[in-house]
Order: C-alpha cells, then sequence, then structure tokens
C-alpha cells in the first residue's frame, strides 16, 4: 500500500514541471495518504516504519498549501523546488520502509543527493551551507558502509560504531551537528522544516531499528548516546543564544531536542525502560511539528535578523499568536505535548541505575536553558518597537499551513495516549487538564476586560517615546547568561561574536576529505590499463567480502 503514496509522490514531482500549484496538491493529497497509513499502522503496532509515514504524511500535508505562495517568491527556481521536493518526500518515505541492504543504502545515498540539491539551489550563498551537508552525508554514509557490509566479518562493537557514526551524523549527535545550523539558514524554509522535522529522524530511526537488524547493541552504546544527547542539548543551546539569524536559533534548537531524543533512545538501549522509548517517540512527533510551524513562520520575513526585527505582534497578530504557539510548545511549558515527553524523560532518568539519576540534573539545565531561549527569539522579533522596516509575505495559504501545525500540535497535547499507546505507556491525564487550564485562561481574561481600565503610554525609564535603540540586540541580550559558560568565549573588540571551539573540529573534517577527494581526482588522467586494473581490484574485494 505504500507504493500508492511513493507513487502519488512521483506524480507530484512530474506535475511540478510545469505547474507548481498543482504538485503542491498531490504533495497534500499523498501525505494524507502516508499519514493516515501511517497512523493505521502504528495503531496496530506495524512498528516505527509506520510511525515515521505518519510524522512524513503530517509534514507533507501541511506543506502542501504553504509551498505555492512561498514560491511565488522564488518564480525563476519555482518548477525546480516543486519537482524535487516531493522527490524528497519519497526519498524519505522509501528509507523508512526498506529493509537494510543495498537498496537501503541506495535510497540513503539519493535522500543526501536531493537534499544537497535543494541546499545548494539558492545559489552561491547556500554554497558553504551545502558543503557542509554534504560532508555529513560522507561521514554518515562511510559509517553506514562499515557496518552494512561488515556485517558478520567485523565484531560487533566495530558494525555499531559505524551505525553510531552514520545514523549518528544525520541526527546531529554532538559533536557532529556542525552541518545542520550551517544548512538551515540558507535552505528556504519548506525545505529546513524538512530537513529538521523529517530527515533528522531517519537517524533516529535508523538506530532505533538497528537493534531489530543487527542484534542488540553493546553495552556502551546506551551510556554514549544518553551523555553526548545531554551534552549536546546543553551545548546547542548555549551556542544558539549568541545567533543572530532567526533561522539559525532554530537550527540550534532542532540540535538540542535531537539532542534529547538520542538520550532517550540511549536510556532505552540501556535499561529497556518503557518510558524512555515513550519520551524517544513522542518528542520526535512534537518536533516535527513545532519546528515545522516555526520554520514556515520564519519563511513570511524578508528580514531574519533578531536585531533588526521587532514589533512584529502589532504588524502581524495571527503570525505572533500562531508563533507563540511553536515557541510555548517548544520551551516545554506544561500541559504542552513536549513537556509530556521530557516529563517521560524525567521519570526514566530518576528510575535508572545508580549514575544515570544524575541526567536529571543536565535535563533541569536544558529545561531552563530552553525556556531563556525562546524568551529572548519571541521577545526580540515579536515584542518591543520595529527596529527597521518589516516586510511579510503572509497568504491566506501559508496561515493555513500554520493554522494546521498548531492545530495537530493541541490535538497531541488533548490525546497523548492515541499515540502512546501501542507502546504500553500511559501518563497523567493531559487532555483534560489542559481544558481546563483553557476554560480558566477564558474565564480570566473575560474578568480582566470587564474591569475598568485606563491606557498609558510606555514609560520607559523617563525617556519617551521608545526608540530602537533602547532595546538590546541579540548578543546583548544572551551575554549575562553565556558568561557563565566557560566552553565558549565572546569575541567584544569590533562586532560582537561568539567562538565556537568545534568549528575547528568540523573544519579539519572537512579538509581531510578535501585532501582524500583531490587524490583520488588524479586517478581521471591514468590509463585505460590502470582502469581496468582498479575494477579487477575491486571484484576481487568484492568477492572476498562476500565469501568470507
Amino acid at each position: 500500500m505504500t507504493a500508492l503514496g511513493l507513487g502519488g509522490l512521483l506524480l507530484a514531482a512530474l506535475a511540478g514541471l510545469a505547474s507548481p500549484r498543482g504538485s503542491a496538491w498531490l504533495l497534500g493529497l499523498s501525505g494524507l495518504y502516508l499519514a493516515v497509513l501511517g497512523g493505521l499502522g502504528w495503531a496496530e503496532g506495524v512498528g516505527a516504519g509506520a510511525f515515521y509515514l505518519l510524522l512524513l504524511g503530517l509534514l507533507a500535508l501541511a506543506l502542501s498549501p504553504y509551498l505555492p505562495e512561498y514560491l511565488e517568491h522564488h518564480p525563476e527556481k519555482a518548477r525546480a523546488y516543486a519537482f524535487l521536493v516531493p522527490l524528497f518526500v519519497a526519498a524519505l518515505a522509501g528509507v523508512s520502509q526498506v529493509p537494510p541492504g543495498y537498496a537501503f543504502l541506495f535510497l540513503w545515498e539519493g535522500m543526501a543527493l536531493l537534499g544537497y540539491l535543494l541546499i545548494a539551489l539558492e545559489g552561491p550563498k547556500a554554497l558553504p551551507g551545502a558543503q557542509a551537508f554534504f560532508l555529513a552525508s560522507r561521514l554518515s554514509g562511510i559509517g553506514l558502509y562499515l557496518a552494512f557490509l561488515g556485517q558478520g566479518h567485523l565484531g560487533r562493537d566495530l558494525v555499531w560504531l559505524g551505525l553510531v557514526l552514520g545514523f549518528g551524523v544525520k541526527a546531529a549527535l554532538f559533536p557532529f551537528h556542525g552541518w545542520l545550523p550551517r544548512a538551515h539558514p540558507v535552505a528556504i524554509s519548506p525545505v529546513s522544516a524538512l530537513l529538521s522535522g523529517a530527515m533528522t529522524k531517519l537517524g533516529l530511526l535508523g538506530l532505533y531499528q538497528a537493534a531489530f537488524w543487527f542484534g542488540p547493541p553493546p553495552a556502551w552504546v546506551g551510556p554514549f548516546l544518553l551523555l553526548l544527547g545531554l551534552a549536546g542539548a546543553v551545548y546547542a543551546l548555549v551556542r544558539g543564544l549568541a545567533e543572530e539569524d532567526l533561522k539559525g536559533v532554530l537550527a540550534y534548537s532542532s540540535v538540542e531536542n535531537l539532542g534529547l531524543m538520542l538520550a532517550a533512545l540511549g536510556g532505552f538501549f540501556l535499561t529497556g525502560a518503557s518510558l524512555f522509548k515513550a519520551a524517544f517517540f513522542l518528542h520526535q512527533l512534537v518536533h516535527a511539528l513545532f519546528k515545522a510551524l516555526l520554520f514556515l513562520g520564519a519563511g513570511t520575513l524578508e528580514e531574519r535578523r533578531l536585531s533588526r526585527l521587532g514589533g512584529l505582534w502589532r504588524e502581524a497578530p495571527a503570525l505572533g499568536a500562531l508563533f507563540l504557539v511553536g515557541v510555548g510548545v517548544a520551551a516545554g511549558l506544561p500541559p504542552g505535548p513536549l513537556f509530556l515527553a521530557e516529563w517521560s524523560l524525567y521519570l526514566g532518568l530518576a528510575q535508572g541505575p545508580a549514575w544515570v539519576p544524575l541526567g536529571v540534573g543536565a535535563l533541569a539545565l536544558v529545561g531552563a536553558l530552553a525556556l531563556f531561549y525562546y524568551v529572548r527569539l519571541f521577545g526580540l522579533a515579536f515584542l518591543g518597537a520595529p527596529r527597521g522596516p518589516l516586510s511579510l509575505h503572509l497568504g491566506p495559504g501559508m496561515l493555513l499551513a500554520l493554522r494546521l501545525l498548531a492545530g495537530l500540535l493541541f490535538l497531541v497535547a488533548l490525546v497523548p495516549e492515541a499515540l502512546l499507546r501501542p507502546l504500553g505507556v500511559s501518563l497523567y491525564p493531559s487532555g483534560p487538564l489542559l481544558l481546563l487550564l483553557l476554560a480558566l485562561g477564558y474565564l480570566l481574561l473575560s474578568r480582566l476586560e470587564a474591569l475598568p481600565s485606563r491606557v498609558y503610554g510606555t514609560w520607559d525609564c523617563g525617556y519617551q517615546p521608545l526608540t530602537p535603540r533602547m532595546q538590546p540586540n541579540g548578543l546583548g541580550f544572551s551575554q549575562p547568561v553565556l558568561r557563565l559558560f566557560p566552553f565558549v568565549r565572546l569575541r567584544e573588540k569590533e562586532r560582537p561574536s561568539l567562538e565556537e571551539p568545534l568549528e575547528g573540529l568540523f573544519q579539519g573534517v572537512g579538509r581531510l576529505y578535501g585532501g582524500l577527494a583531490r587524490l583520488f581526482q588524479g586517478l581521471q588522467s591514468g590509463s585505460l590499463h590502470f582502469y581496468l586494473l582498479l575494477q579487477l581490484l575491486t571484484l576481487v574485494l568484492v568477492l572476498g567480502v562476500v565469501l568470507l
């Protein structure tokens, strides 16, 4: 039955060459079909592949009304995007459904190639981000080839080392997360939503399913993922506090959330507790929805620098309200759906072995930093006075997509049991609590509106009216918190910015790969006899791997 959805996506890709709007309709219908198919399969206990189809289908459905109006501002590349986006979605769906083997590796590489093209399509300014994505894809491919081809010939530790590298890099595992903050800001917002909401989840899905494909992981895998996941979450939030680009801030937020998901998976590998499993799956779906909401919301803005924004709440109250829903969920405020996922992670850590509860402190630090993180993001962009001219592109179709995602988040918060029932996990009744809080909030607002009130002008420490120069910029807002963490250094001489020690690591890997590529490039001018010798040696190597 999945073939019908994949066929619809291929038709959507072909239709995109003629009509981006027609392609978007087919994308939405295919997404709806995949979401229904995946939801039914997940409810029947089919497995993680069905869960991923549900997640991917919902994202494709939300992109359907958004994409045509967004591409109106990219008329010269609209058909290319309308062709590549459905193909990318089809590759993502294909990877989630095939068993391990050559077909999996082929689709994995095809997905990476399509992702690279979607990023690089923006032109020279996107080239560094596309190159970082390409390098991460090469590292991921090396790990998967090591694991898949070495199965049965290499030790279990080496196979799982390849799996952690291959799938972990794609899931932005710390410290190999550097590609994600580079690629997101330069890609168009619908592509960023797919990269963050769907593609990174394939790394998580692969690590989870590897326990069924290759047998239980060695003892070191669980603690490794748990510790690196929590460390990466803290690091990403601190690093993101110095980001000026709105999409860059959202990219580091993705690294933080992916770190928590990897920590939950590590806890599940370590203890087998169902609470970790519930946190792992619930967090994936919630993150896909709210991150798509925030990225698509950011796509309506022509100016994305936080220190040039401000006052958007007055200019676009509908966008402000929907963005507030996204950041409220992202901050883990109760009784939101992300709070439920983090609460499951808290409970799992508290019930783990002797040293695992130490992770509760790290998770509490992540929660406090996340709240400050999103207060900074929303306050600088939407509150205060405008720091410059504001330009919005928010059509009815784009607004419909944002409302759909916000509605899905509300639905997950209302009935999380529908998602957790196949896992055999029950949490506190969040639905009635959410409805009770909404009713109390409505009564409170009604009471406040009925009271007599007077309106005064803003009085800012004796200065009136409020001017943009009185408001903090992005880094000035974050400095008090950044100074608490010794692993980051602020440069304050010319233009304040943040030094990132891990940047050198990622650049070193890039230089090594570039040197190897130049070395092999010299083989292009070899003789015909040399080519035949290479083919013979390759054949002998493949036969040796197969026969041993």
